[in-house]
């Protein structure tokens, strides 16, 4: 168990974190709070732990649990809720509502230097504590049965006032309910603070409900008189002169104004004979709101809350200011502690880089090295996923399956070894072409415009113009990301699966055994290309390439 000076802001029990301390008590510590919930959401509350020097008492631990089984089923504004009970680390927790507001006590000290608290501010005090009381002795069970609570440490250090003016009793800690916790309420044992103590509660025998309007009397005289009406040097003579026959000294000996009707209201409570009180807080309440002239209305709660914050606003402001700080460093931590999990829990994405395993479903070409090899992949995949191999002459090409479009060539070798192997394999119907026509040159046919389909067409007799010069047989990279005109034969990487993948191309067409040439179709005209470097020396003049296709590699 740890103590008030222990526990530091921030600190967490279940869902609840610590914010600031508030008070401490002789049985708990009470510290502000800030419940955690789902979405964002949050909500300020009280939380009172006990102290170490009693949590090992299992007397006192019992008293802890009793506070929040009886304060939880109260039903009232009058009365602080009790919203949860929790342990964790062997810190016994219970967890209130949070109240905005100041002790009784602390403003009784406040305003006896302006002269006390006024009268009907005091008579409003007291009633709405009787309100709150009386729906704490009228308590029943699950089957209706009444508990008999009585909670026999009613003092001004119990009865707080919020900043708007709403009454709240707390502290059912040493509560006492018929037929529960019979060995820590029984009689001979004494309960309360000795000032506030009814003559049945000092003497330690049997008590009732009326025990606590008893010492709503004596606030009630304290609040209206400024005198305490039993106070002793210590509490042993306080105590003494509550249980004495010493008659009561008349509010009226102080105030000749005092009003005739109050004061048979506080004489009346303040009987030593229990039966001679009153003997509901409700009745209680009935008489205080007759004390004054039936034509002065009540006081509203604003007004006593307008009061409060006259004497004890800067304090309470203070304590605001405090908290609404709290809550900021609360949420720096908060965000803090996310990004250091963000960082944490980032995936190690090269680690999970994986290649799919080799199947006989797709069939493409890799270059490794220059060598073209046949490659097989268990699904389409996309090719940005997975580095190009090793290659002085990589080309987009070697990873990429069958269908995939051809991308730009970005290397001038690639290109220039392309050209070359096309060179080779057509050859021989350059060759013949050649021997054919030895005074005319065929200019080959630049790629067409790239278009989303390419369709073959039946070839169209044509003849060259005169005195064309035969161009290099460079290529353009442009020319690569382009179309094949409609009447060039389509590149062996387009063919069905498992047809056989290679670098060659289908042969021109072979002429007919006629004295002149087909003619070419007229193609399109050609656009301007980049500037490249020009490549080696092509073959002589007269030797016609065939045309340029996808090579597949």
């Amino acid at each position: 168990m740890q103590t008030l000076g222990e526990i530091q802001p921030g600190q967490t029990l279940g869902r609840y974190e610590f914010l600031i301390p508030i008070a401490q008590g002789g049985m708990a510590a009470v510290w502000a709070a800030r419940l955690h919930g789902t979405r964002g959401f949050s909500k300020t509350v009280a939380i009172k732990t006990m102290l170490p020097t009693i949590s090992d008492d299992p007397m006192f631990e019992q008293m802890f649990l009793d506070e929040a089984t009886l304060a939880s089923n109260i039903r009232h504004p009058n009365v602080c809720q009790i919203q949860d009970l929790g342990e964790q680390d062997d810190i016994l927790y219970l967890v209130m509502e949070w109240v905005d507001g100041e002790p009784l006590s602390a403003l009784r000290r406040a305003a006896a230097k302006v002269g006390g608290v006024p009268r009907h501010i005091a008579v409003r005090i007291v009633a709405d504590a009787c309100a709150g009381l009386h729906a704490a002795h009228e308590l029943k069970d699950e089957a209706g049965v009444s508990l008999g609570l009585v909670h026999r440490d009613i003092s001004p250090q119990n009865i707080l006032i919020t900043y708007d003016g709403v009454v709240k009793i707390v502290d059912f800690g040493v509560a006492k309910a018929a037929g529960r916790s019979a060995t820590i309420t029984g009689a001979g044992q004494i309960k309360g603070k000795p000032p506030y103590m009814s003559p049945e509660q000092a003497l330690g025998e049997a008590i009732d409900r009326r025990t606590d309007l008893f010492a709503l009397g004596i606030i009630l005289y304290q609040l209206t008189t400024g005198k305490h009406p039993f106070r002793g040097e210590t509490d042993v003579i306080t105590l003494q002169n509550i249980v004495s026959d010493r008659p009561v000294v008349s509010p009226r000996a102080f105030d000749n104004d005092y009003p005739k009707p109050l004061e048979t209201v506080v004489m009346r409570a303040l009987a030593r004979d229990p039966n001679e009180r009153f003997q509901t807080a409700a009745e209680f309440e009935s008489a205080l709101d007759r004390v004054f002239p039936p034509n002065t209305p009540r006081l509203r709660t604003d007004e006593v809350g307008r009061f409060v914050t006259e004497l004890l606003g800067s304090r309470g402001e203070e304590r605001r200011e405090a908290l609404r700080a709290a809550i900021r460093a609360a949420d720096e931590r908060f965000q803090d502690n996310q990004e250091r999990m963000q960082l944490r829990s980032m995936p190690d994405l090269m680690s999970q880089v994986s290649l799919p395993r080799v199947s006989r479903t797709h069939t493409g070409l890799e270059r490794t090295s220059g060598v073209s090899s046949e490659v097989t992949w268990s699904q389409p995949y996309d090719v940005s996923s997975i580095p190009p191999p090793p290659s002085t002459h990589g080309t987009p090409y070697g990873t990429e399956v069958p269908t995939a479009p051809p991308r730009k060539s970005r290397g001038l070798g690639l290109m220039l070894g392309g050209a070359l192997t096309v060179l080779l394999l057509g050859g021989g119907a350059a060759l013949l072409i050649a021997s054919r026509s030895t005074d005319q040159a065929v200019t080959p046919t630049p790629a067409a415009a790239p278009q989303s389909e390419v369709e073959p067409a039946p070839d169209t007799p044509g003849t060259p113009p005169e005195g064309a010069e035969p161009e290099e047989s460079g290529i353009n990279p442009d020319d690569l990301a382009q179309e094949l005109p409609a009447n060039e034969p389509r590149p062996v990487a387009e063919r069905k699966p498992g047809a056989e993948a290679s670098a060659k191309v289908e042969p021109a067409p072979k002429a007919e055994p006629s004295p002149e040439p087909k003619p070419e179709p007229k193609a399109e005209p050609k656009p301007e290309p980049k500037p490249e470097p020009k490549p080696k020396p092509g073959p002589k003049p007269g030797f016609v390439p065939p045309q340029v296709t996808d090579p597949g590699f």
